[in-house]
């Protein structure tokens, strides 16, 4: 049954998403041409926003022609070319964008993120490194170094990084979670208990949270406790489906039967539909 509810373990995994500037530099060009970089670039941020990405990535491209060196049209060219997963044009775009501005802290973030949609993550951590080397408060770029930590299981760099968050802002209740999930990877249970009920301090209508308390407790054969909290998950969302199979694993396992067939009948009229 333990292997079954991990299989269904829900995990936070929220990377921030990319960062989209609006501003352009100003550089010395003459009146016409500045003019003309200025309405290519400020359609397609529009386009990129109503989400005609196709459209801003051609505004953009026209851009280029006329201003070949302002680092945050690239930036959000890259952006553009992410929505389309067209990564390597997005992960150019945003080098480009480095080049011409070595101190382009958002590139580097949208470069991270991108190379992790590319399934990178040695480059991707690099990536967040240098946010953080500029920017030592940035809960961002630490919150998705916890994921990817944990993606390679180096799981101690994933704890650290969501303590980092937390000390940035002791309220994330995201970052709690997350290091709930990396302790429990690490087999390290009591921990990974004590995060999820950090969060319900801070949440206490977080289903998931309850959802993974039920598994962590189930590990710890507390299996009282366990029934308890998945059905305090169901409380809070009465369609959790996983809920209502691992708690019918739980009543069978227990000799419930009657009990375990109940649930089994509430998760298949929930997958049903």
């Amino acid at each position: 049954m333990l292997n079954f509810a991990r299989r269904f373990m829900k995990i936070y995994f929220y990377l921030f998403t990319v960062i989209f500037s609006t501003v352009y530099p100003i550089h010395s060009y003459g009146a016409d041409n500045f003019s003309d970089f200025e309405v290519h670039y400020q359609l397609g941020n529009e386009y990129n926003k109503r989400g005609m990405i196709d459209d801003a990535i051609k505004e953009y491209k026209m851009a280029v022609e006329i201003n070949p060196l302002s680092p945050r049209l690239y930036n959000n060219l890259g952006v553009a070319y992410g929505k389309r997963k067209l990564f390597d044009e997005e992960i150019s775009a945003y080098k480009k964008a480095i080049e011409l501005d070595q101190g382009y802290k958002d590139a580097y973030f949208n470069l991270g993120v991108a190379y992790g949609a590319k399934g990178m993550p040695d480059k991707e951590i690099g990536a967040y490194q240098k946010v953080v080397e500029m920017d030592p408060e940035n809960l961002e770029a630490f919150y998705n170094l916890g994921h990817v930590y944990r993606d390679k299981e180096m799981y101690d760099e994933s704890i650290a990084a969501y303590k980092k968050v937390l000390q940035i802002d002791p309220d994330y209740a995201d970052a709690y979670f997350n290091m709930g999930v990396s302790y429990g990877r690490k087999g390290l249970l009591d921990d990974e208990i004590s995060q999820y009920k950090k969060v319900l301090s801070l949440n206490p209508n977080s289903a998931e949270a309850h959802f993974n308390l039920a598994i962590a407790y189930g590990e710890k054969k507390m299996f009282d406790t366990q029934i308890s909290e998945y059905k305090k998950a169901i409380s809070i969302n009465p369609k959790y489906a996983k809920a209502y199979k691992n708690l019918e694993s739980v009543y069978r396992e227990k000799g419930m039967k009657e009990e375990a067939d109940k649930e089994l009948s509430k998760y298949n009229d929930l997958v049903r539909h």
